[in-house]
């Protein structure tokens, strides 16, 4: 038998292409699902939302993250978040304040309708936990702050959060030289202690390789 080669028209080949392609589909992570809440985001923006000075933009960026995830009524009990929202409620910034409402409005609705369904909570270990709170520490004394101030857990927890959540060779790297920085050079640590350096550019500009 004859072999013939038949050919369609571009539209009509495009569409059997795209036919025998089937449906592309786009893996999500599990920090992406708004049932799952990490514990540890929630903590980050936390501090973020209270530290004093913090720029409109921050602060726009992190009730952006945080319209993202559904806290559960025990993760905001426990968390303490709501209480940091709400009073950005009456923020002079519109745009702060309309956000702030949104976010509290959308939760109040979660919880009187939907509180019963199952929540995935991902928390740190206690080694990590003690590990980090050491650094906490070191970063006050390079800032020459009390310890449990709120400046060095926004940086703490920022630089973990830029090190993927894990304790390896980048995060320790990373701590290291944000403290060194911060104790030797006093341009930087003025610049951090007055806000004029955002926590996020700080960590950001520091950031080493694992």
């Amino acid at each position: 038998m004859d072999k013939f080669v038949v050919r369609l028209p571009r539209e009509t080949a495009a569409k059997a292409k795209s036919k025998s392609q089937g449906k592309v589909y786009k893996q999500a992570t599990i920090e992406s699902l708004q049932r799952v809440v990490v514990i540890e985001d929630i903590e980050r923006l936390k501090v973020t939302l209270e530290l004093e000075g913090q720029s409109t933009r921050v602060l726009l960026e992190a009730l952006t993250e945080l319209n993202k995830k559904i806290p559960s009524k025990q993760v905001l009990l426990s968390t303490k978040i709501g209480h940091a929202v709400n009073k950005l409620k009456r923020h002079e910034d519109k745009e702060v304040a309309s956000l702030a409402r949104s976010i509290v409005l959308k939760w109040k609705h979660f919880i009187q309708d939907q509180d019963n369904k199952p929540v995935l909570e991902v928390r740190c270990d206690l080694k990590t936990e003690k590990t980090r709170t050491s650094g906490r520490r070191m970063l006050a004394e390079s800032l020459g702050l009390e310890e449990g101030h709120l400046l060095p857990e926004t940086i703490e927890r920022e630089t973990f959060h830029m090190c993927r959540r894990l304790l390896d060779r980048g995060y320790k790297r990373t701590m290291r030289k944000l403290i060194f920085t911060l104790k030797g050079n006093e341009d930087t640590r003025k610049l951090v202690l007055n806000g004029e350096l955002a926590v996020k550019e700080l960590v950001k500009s520091l950031k080493c390789k694992s």
